[in-house]
C-alpha cells in the first residue's frame, strides 16, 4: 500500500484513503485509523448503554470485568464524575490484546474476570490475610485473585528480583 504524509495547516490531523473499490480491508483500516489519536494509539473503547454506543477514553476506564457471560466496563461519565457501567462487545482477552497493542501499560489483569486500570487505583489494601484489595478513585474496589498475585506484584515492582539463581556465600 502506498502512503503519503502531507504537511498543512489544520486543527486536527485527518486521513483520506484513495481507492478504486471499497473493500472490507479498506473499511477495517479506516475504522482503526478513526480510533487513533495523534500518537497512533487507539484512544477510545466502545461501550454500550442499551442501543447507544458510547466512546470511552482509556483514561476514563476504571476496570473491565466479566459477569453473567458478558463483559462490562466501569468508566467515568463525561457529564459528571459519576461512574457508569457499559456493555463491551469484546472478550476480556481481546481487550487485553488491545491494551498491549495500544501501549496501555496501566491495564493489568487481576483475576480471570477483572482487568484493572492501575492509574485509577488509590491504594492496595493488603490487610486481609494474603488477599489484596484494589481501591479505586471512585470509591469502588476489586479483589486480586491468588493466581495473579505474583504477576501483579512483579508488574508493580513489589517483588525483589534475584539476578543470579545461585546464592553467593
Amino acid at each position: 500500500m502506498k502512503t503519503q504524509i502531507k504537511i498543512e495547516s489544520t486543527d486536527i490531523p485527518y486521513c483520506v484513503i484513495h481507492t478504486r473499490n471499497e473493500t472490507q480491508g479498506i473499511k477495517d483500516i479506516a475504522e482503526k485509523i478513526s480510533r487513533m489519536d495523534e500518537t497512533g494509539r487507539t484512544a477510545v473503547v466502545n461501550g454500550w448503554d442499551g442501543d447507544y454506543c458510547i466512546q470511552v477514553k482509556q483514561n476514563d476506564i476504571f476496570r473491565i470485568y466479566s459477569a453473567d457471560k458478558k463483559v462490562y466496563m466501569e468508566a467515568r461519565s463525561d457529564d459528571s464524575n459519576e461512574t457508569e457501567t457499559l456493555l463491551v462487545k469484546m472478550r476480556l482477552y481481546e481487550f487485553e490484546e488491545l491494551a498491549v497493542k495500544c501501549g496501555w501499560t496501566d491495564f493489568i489483569r487481576i483475576s480471570n474476570t477483572d482487568i484493572v486500570n492501575f492509574s485509577k487505583v488509590t491504594k492496595l489494601d493488603m490487610s486481609l490475610s494474603g488477599i489484596i484489595k484494589v481501591n479505586f478513585t471512585n470509591g469502588k474496589d476489586a479483589i486480586v485473585s491468588r493466581r495473579y498475585m505474583n504477576k501483579i506484584k512483579d508488574q508493580l515492582n513489589m517483588v525483589r528480583r534475584v539476578k543470579n539463581a545461585e546464592k553467593m556465600y
